[in-house]
């Protein structure tokens, strides 16, 4: 069966079709898309402006996409992210990721970071430990916050600054530079007589350096004298303790000899009050030698 021209023509012009069809979808969706990828996963509690095929960078390069989002189970309070990466991609242990932007106002993505070189490589599956870093969004409605904040105070400023405050603030100033200028005289005073003072004192010192010098064999003289009455001094303290230690030695040599010495004073003590207990009572004993005799009842 034989074609004409128009319908090889045609059917030319459709393959060429398909074919620039299929490279056209190739460069939409990408020719990696057929290589080999690991899924990692990890945890953020804000997730703002991360969908389904978002970008996943490491350390700034493009290497997967945002496979999918799970809500936060039960036991969990973030939401956990399934990361398809191109496999072989050294993610470490000590790797971090976090959401960010191209710029400021640029579509996020999850960067990932290199972590270091000695730390043991994530097995595909692992949980990327993950970083909360407060999204653009979140600081504008902070800072708008703040900004009815500071308008509420700038407000209630205004409401204090009226005109009777401003008269008062400019009387309280007037009075101040009054102050100070009186102030000003007194401190010109009071630093006119401290220096006056100091120059007595410097003449006064200056004396007293002079008297020193003149006198400088004197006083040299009274504290060799000094030193070698220091040294009699020890001397002397020294022989007191020799002769105190003497009289210890003694006391503890004799000290039977002083108990025996102690209990004849105490017998002699005894005797004595004996005695003079007799005298008492007895007086004639010291004339005579025998008693009187006794008295014959009638």
């Amino acid at each position: 069966m034989e074609y004409k021209s128009s319908e090889l023509k045609a059917g030319i012009f459709i393959i060429i079709s398909v074919i620039i069809f299929i490279a056209f979808l190739v460069i939409i969706i990408g020719a990696n898309k057929w290589e080999e990828k690991d899924y990692y996963r990890t945890q953020f509690d804000y997730v703002g402006g991360v969908e389904k095929g978002s970008l996943v960078r490491y350390a700034g390069l493009e290497v997967g996409r945002v496979a999918n989002l799970y809500l936060p189970e039960e036991n969990s309070s973030g939401v956990e992210i399934l990361l398809e990466i191109k496999k072989g991609t050294p993610i470490h242990s000590d790797s971090r990721a976090f959401i960010t932007t191209i710029g400021l106002l640029g579509a996020f993505y999850i960067e990932i970071t290199s972590g270091t070189i000695h730390a043991p490589l994530l097995k595909p599956g692992e949980l990327i430990p993950s970083q909360n870093v407060t999204a653009f969004a979140q600081m504008t409605g902070s800072a708008t916050k703040i900004t009815d904040e500071l308008s509420e105070l700038l407000s209630r400023f205004n409401d204090i600054l009226n005109d009777e405050n401003r008269k008062n603030i400019n009387k309280m100033i007037t009075a101040l530079t009054d102050m100070s200028e009186s102030s000003t005289s007194n401190l010109d005073t009071v630093v006119k007589n401290l220096n006056a003072i100091t120059l007595n004192l410097n003449q006064t010192v200056t004396a007293i350096n002079n008297l020193l010098a003149m006198n400088d064999s004197s006083i040299t003289e009274s504290v060799k004298g000094l030193e070698n009455l220091v040294t009699e001094t020890n001397e002397i303290v020294s022989n007191l303790n020799k002769i105190v230690n003497s009289v210890d030695y003694h006391i503890v040599q004799n000290s039977d000899s002083y108990g025996e010495m102690m209990i004849h004073l105490n017998s002699l003590i005894r005797n004595l009050e004996i005695f003079s207990q007799s005298i008492k009572e007895q007086p004639w004993n010291l004339v005579r030698k025998s008693p009187l005799p006794e008295r014959k009842l009638p």
